[in-house]
C-alpha cells in the first residue's frame, strides 16, 4: 500500500492550475514595484513616537500646573474666607451690613479672575502640546513625499 500525502497532492494541484492561469497573463516587471525602505518606516516611526511622548509630557506638565495652581488658590480663599469671618464678627453698626456685601462682590471678582487664571493656563499647555503634534504631522508629510519622489 503506498502512502500518499493528500496535502502534497493538493498543492501540486493548486500549483499546476496556477501555472497554467499564470502563464495566459501578462509578465509584471518586478523591477518596476517601488521598493519598501523599512529604514524610513522605522525612522518615522521613532520620530512619531518621540513628538506623542513630548506631547504627553506638555500635558501632564500642564496638568500638574493647573492642579498646583488650583491648591493655591483654595488655600487663598480659606485665607480671605477666615479673615472675612474675624472682619464680619468684629464689625458694628451700618457695616454689619455693608461689609459683608463688598466681601462677596471682591470675593465673586476674584473667583472669576482665578477661573481665567486657570484656563489660560491649561489652555497654554494644551497649544503647545497640539503644537508638538501638529509639527510632527507636517513632518511626515514632509517625510512621505520624499519616499513618493523616491
Amino acid at each position: 500500500m503506498s502512502q500518499t500525502n493528500p496535502f502534497t497532492e493538493a498543492f501540486e494541484n493548486m500549483t499546476k492550475s496556477f501555472t497554467q492561469f499564470a502563464g495566459g497573463m501578462p509578465s509584471f516587471n518586478m523591477g518596476a514595484m517601488p521598493k519598501f525602505d523599512m529604514d524610513s518606516v522605522m525612522k518615522t516611526g521613532q520620530a512619531n513616537f518621540a513628538a506623542l511622548t513630548e506631547a504627553n509630557r506638555i500635558a501632564l506638565e500642564g496638568m500638574q500646573a493647573v492642579a498646583k495652581r488650583q491648591q493655591e488658590l483654595a488655600a487663598e480663599a480659606m485665607s480671605d474666607f477666615q479673615e472675612t469671618a474675624k472682619t464680619i464678627t468684629a464689625g458694628g453698626g451700618a457695616d454689619v451690613f455693608a461689609k459683608p456685601v463688598e466681601m462677596a462682590r471682591g470675593a465673586f471678582e476674584k473667583s472669576v479672575s482665578n477661573m481665567k487664571e486657570l484656563a489660560e493656563l491649561a489652555g497654554k499647555s494644551q497649544t503647545e502640546a497640539w503644537g508638538v503634534i501638529g509639527r510632527r504631522f507636517q513632518d511626515s508629510m514632509s517625510e512621505l513625499q520624499a519616499v513618493a519622489k523616491k
